[in-house]
């Protein structure tokens, strides 16, 4: 611990001037004068987080902190005072020349609050920007001093602080004019705001001594209004005035757990409020941590149409649990409003500027019949029309249909008590108005409940039921991930002892993951669930399950292989499962001595037996996942080759005969559908291609595979992140998955994303479409996951797997169009990888395809390849098991490694490596996809000369004529994302502050021009693709100019 005391001087500061703006801006590490004591462990924290990456900090139990910092005023001006310090328990005081010393209100206007530990732990290293009010400021030099004083160490931290005349809202490190876009608070004619504790009239009980114990620094004001009694209902009255007449959205923040809210305005009819209909940021604020009631959300209250002059707002608590309720505060406004915490509503004080991002915030659409992107009319309903899906060779066919079909979809479970039937209906129109026509419920065990006394849970069945049936009415079908995992208890027959070394779950319940791929007892049990699915009647639709073609596919279990290492690392280390790990050593001896004939027999062949095994016993250890080297057997298995061969064919066999009998169990339940094993795969890469022949035993092959992320895994948090892009290798990343299509099988992926916070997320989707359902032939996409009926706000719920968000979803419409009227070519077979079953059972890789190098989501090849994952940009690569020769096209003709570009064999796509840019060039739709370096991109039927640095831009004939020839054209232009006050690093490896809604988008700014007629008009869209007034100028020669100015991603081009 070391003590500092900085000799005096003046600071001269940087003072920003515009026509309309001054600001001081000063970093809190270069005071004039200070007696700080600085500590190592207060003082560990993430420095790129911080303005100059460094602050001024203080841990001293002997005596407070000061700092004092000369500025120069330039302007006699009323300057806006924020600071960035550390807010955890700390009382800070600051005073303006030898004015009083006022101790800072830490809870009362803040932004931004975050945890900056170097090591992420929850303790007091959190960092906040604080709003210390409006301050007068003579021209010339002022000195303003900080004090800490706080209880635990005297403990206090500055980062920065301004004084700034803007329209200033804290971002990060980011100064005031630093960016073009500015927000400001909107004004009494836009937003009324009124704190919930600020009643002018309340029939109120307070709880004395625990529905009140919460943590005040979440609430608005620092307070909430609250209720607690079961002799009466709970009243409160508030007035406001209304300066501009219109019609006004309220939301209400209130505690939401349980709670019944009616709400009456003027002198109209009172109406309950839907406390589990829209709701936003719901977050427990019990100031033990418990969870209770204690929760504060955001919910919508509905529209209303407001007069000019004073109103009345009334609202009634009457609940069931003590007319329970609480109201923190409530918002009035007419200006798009994305409820964040505490902060009030904002709007735009100027136009934008054509580089300035624009906010997104979205409502339930209306779908209004001039909705441009309405791909409702190619999503035929209902679901099941044309009968039951069949495999038909490679491809996925309707039994009563003439020509293949291919579903473009998305994860979409029914999450059980989240949302309502009314918003359940909503969901579906949503999802297929952007062109969704298949999605997956995982797992059905999860939403529907397991099954007690051999009956559903009837609330949680009927739900689902209904749900199915939404989906149904809308043309949408419905693949089912039953278990993920299966779970079973102690009446489910189950032999005790083994049950007993399951894994515990909630309610008695224990999982059988991994288990069941070895276990007969939990097959039966699995099975014994699908068939009550099946047999079960949805009584909306009045068909048995099985009897549903809308019922389209059905996964025997969802990431989950006798080859992964849970079960198999576990197996064979013995301890968490004894019994079982036992019985398998067990029947791996009794499959070897039958193989060979005797104990001497598989010595010889193995070339001598491990120290672990046990003859005398009746055992051989097993194998762990990662001792199945691509190359041979790993570590103390190394140099044990045949010994490798044969337990692969061991597993493998396991595998397959339970794939076999499920396959034909499912079809005398009299599923009539398309059958899936699992989308997992192996621990280890000599044993990966028996795993893929073992997924042959049903009819489509499918994977999962994840790309981007970040620190937070299924979270977006400040830390690193996950910044790669696809473009640099082509064929990577998600698209490598494809190594595993096998030929004459359907294929397709279930589970894939490029995760927030990577900033190149918006390619994944393109990619996937052009490439992997165009190129490759797949025939089902699924993104994971809608969850929701509408596009969330800003990053929703801060999840890594979000469909509603427009990168996703808002690129659907071009996509779904592009193939379901076949846009893309299939491309010629680049590579066809055709061994032989015993091939598999050699002790290595065969196909020389190393995919067990990532994560456990995203998963990455490594090492020598047999086959690049080039191929996958130039043709249709597969493998095959069942013998012939191989095939691979000569690259030379399509891989141009000086120019660093890859063509595909259709000619249609373009992968160009060295700009990181991929051009579709169908006759019909076409699109510029990555960065184009500022060149001019010359497609077959239009050019663009873009400024943004990434872009994607699909240009769509929706009359589906060549786009040369369309007379009209749908433009989807979409760039970077963030969240309001999101801030990353430099390189985008760090996001330095998560920010919160609304969604900032970035627009494409670029001059485009189309070959053929001259357009006669551009119309720009809103974020639901309905024609508003604005038009994009067109110049003489028909050319025409997209940028910020418009707030628009869509653009609608007549003819």
């Amino acid at each position: 611990m070391t003590t500092l005391r900085l000799r005096p001087f003046l600071l001269v500061l940087c003072a920003a001037f515009t026509a309309h703006a001054v600001t001081i801006w000063v970093e809190g590490e270069q005071p004039a004068r200070s007696d700080v004591t600085r500590h190592s462990w207060y003082n560990s924290v993430k420095t790129d987080a911080l303005s100059g990456g460094a602050w001024l900090s203080h841990y001293d139990r002997s005596k407070p902190g000061t700092a004092e910092y000369d500025i120069l005023v330039p302007e006699t001006r009323n300057y806006t005072f924020w600071l960035r310090g550390n807010p955890h328990t700390a009382k800070v005081s600051y005073r303006i020349d030898q004015g009083p010393w006022t101790e800072i209100d830490w809870k009362k206007d803040f932004r931004e609050y975050m945890n900056i530990a170097a090591d992420n732990k929850f303790d007091m290293r959190f960092l906040e920007w604080v709003k210390l009010g409006v301050v007068r400021l003579e021209q010339g030099t002022r000195t303003i001093s900080f004090k800490t004083e706080s209880e635990v160490e005297n403990h206090g931290a500055i980062d920065c602080f301004c004084l700034t005349t803007d329209a200033f809202v804290p971002s990060g490190a980011t100064q005031p004019g630093a960016g073009s876009t500015k927000e400001v608070p909107a004004g009494p004619d836009e937003a009324v705001w009124i704190e919930g504790e600020n009643a002018v009239f309340k029939d109120v009980t307070e709880h004395p001594w625990w529905y009140d114990k919460v943590s005040n620094a979440f609430l608005s004001g620092g307070a909430w209004l609250h209720h607690f009694s079961e002799l009466k209902p709970g009243n409160a009255e508030y007035s406001f005035t209304i300066s501009t007449p219109d019609k006004y959205s309220l939301w209400l923040r209130a505690n939401p757990s349980g709670a019944k809210l009616a709400c009456q305005v003027d002198a109209g009819e009172w109406k309950e409020i839907d406390m589990k209909g829209d709701v936003r940021e719901n977050r427990n604020i019990a100031e033990d941590g418990k969870v209770d009631l204690r929760f504060i959300a955001w919910v919508n209250g509905g529209t209303h149409q407001l007069d000019a002059g004073m109103h009345t707002i009334r609202f009634r608590m009457h609940s069931e649990n003590s007319n329970h309720g609480a109201i923190d505060c409530l918002v009035l406004s007419r200006v798009p409003f994305a409820p964040s915490g505490t902060n009030r509503p904002t709007m735009k004080i100027v136009a934008n500027d054509p580089g300035d991002w624009f906010p997104v915030v979205f409502e339930n659409d209306q779908f209004s019949p001039e909705s441009v992107i309405d791909m409702s009319s190619l999503v035929e309903a209902p679901a099941g029309t044309h009968g039951f899906l069949k495999r038909a060779g490679a491809n996925l066919k309707f039994e009563n249909a003439d020509k293949p079909v291919k579903f473009w979809g998305c994860g979409a479970n029914l999450q059980y008590g989240s949302l309502s039937r009314e918003q359940q209906a909503q969901r579906a129109k949503y999802l297929r108005k952007h062109g969704v026509n298949m999605v997956r419920q995982h797992p059905v065990l999860g939403d529907v409940g397991p099954l007690r006394n051999g009956q559903f849970d009837q609330k949680r069945i009927d739900e689902f039921d209904f749900y199915f049936s939404e989906m149904k009415k809308n043309g949408i079908y419905m693949t089912w991930s039953v278990f993920y995992p299966l779970l079973v208890s102690a009446d489910d027959g189950y032999d005790p002892e083994l049950f007993a070394e399951l894994e515990e779950k909630e309610n008695g319940l224990r999982s059988a993951s991994g288990l069941v791929n070895v276990e007969r007892g939990l097959q039966d049990l699995q099975l014994k669930y699908v068939a009550a699915l099946l047999e079960h009647t949805n009584a909306y639709t009045g068909l048995c399950y099985a009897d549903d073609p809308a019922l389209a596919v059905l996964e025997i279990q969802n990431e989950d292989c006798v080859f992964w290492g849970a079960p198999l690392n576990v197996l064979a280390a013995g301890m968490t499962f004894p019994r079982h790990s036992m019985r398998l050593r067990q029947r791996w001896f009794a499959w070897a001595t039958n193989l060979h004939g005797s104990v001497e027999a598989v010595r010889a062949a193995w070339n001598g037996l491990a120290p672990k095994d046990a003859p005398d016993k009746g055992e051989f250890a097993l194998m762990a996942s990662y001792h199945l080297g691509g190359q041979g057997p790993l570590y103390e298995f190394q140099g044990m080759t045949a010994r490798a061969g044969d337990y692969v064919r061991f597993l493998t066999e396991i595998q397959r005969e339970f794939y076999d009998r499920r396959e034909k169990e499912m079809r005398s339940l009299g599923f009539k559908g398309v059958t899936v094993t699992t989308a997992w795969r192996a621990g280890g890469a000599g044993a990966d291609p028996a795993n893929t022949y073992c997924d042959t035993a049903c009819d489509m092959i499918d994977r999962h595979n994840y790309f981007g992320g970040g620190v937070g895994g299924h979270n977006i948090a400040d830390g690193k992140v996950n910044n790669g892009t696809h473009f640099v290798k082509p064929g990577s990343g998600l698209l490598a998955s494809g190594l595993y299509q096998v030929e004459d099988r359907p294929f397709c992926m279930t589970e894939w994303s490029q995760c927030p916070p990577n900033q190149w997320k918006l390619e994944a989707s393109p990619l996937i479409a052009f490439y992997g359902m165009g190129l490759q032939g797949w025939d089902a996409s699924y993104h994971f996951l809608n969850g929701r009926e509408r596009i969330g706000d800003g990053w929703p719920n801060l999840s890594s797997y979000v469909t509603d968000t427009p990168h996703y979803i808002g690129q659907f419409p071009a996509i779904a169009f592009a193939l379901y009227n076949g846009h893309i070519k299939e491309g010629d077979v680049a590579a066809a990888r055709r061994i032989t079953v015993d091939d598999l059972f050699k002790g290595v890789d065969p196909l020389m395809q190393d995919f067990t190098g990532g994560g456990h989501d995203d998963k990455t090849l490594q090492g020598a390849l047999s086959t690049p994952e080039e191929m996958l940009a130039i043709g249709k690569v597969t493998c095959a098991f069942e013998g012939g020769a191989p095939e691979q096209i000569a690259t030379t003709s399509f891989w141009n490694k000086t120019a660093k570009t890859v063509t595909s064999t259709t000619g249609e796509l373009v992968w160009d490596y060295g700009r990181q840019l991929v051009t579709l060039r169908t006759p019909r739709t076409q699109a510029i996809i990555g960065r184009s370096g500022g060149k001019a991109v010359i497609l077959p039927a239009v050019g663009a000369k873009i400024k943004t640095p990434f872009v994607s831009m699909i240009f769509t004939p929706l009359d589906n004529k060549e786009l040369a020839q369309s007379s009209h054209i749908l433009i989807t232009a979409l760039a970077q994302d963030t969240q309001m006050n999101a801030k990353y690093n430099e390189d985008g490896s760090m996001l330095i502050t998560v920010g919160a809604p609304p969604l900032l988008l970035e627009p494409v700014q670029a001059l485009v021009k189309f070959r053929g007629p001259a357009p006669k008009e551009i119309v720009v869209l809103d974020q639901y693709g309905v024609p508003t007034d604005r038009r994009v100028k067109l110049e003489k020669d028909g050319s025409f100019t997209i940028d910020g100015t418009y707030q628009a991603y869509y653009y609608e081009v007549k003819r």
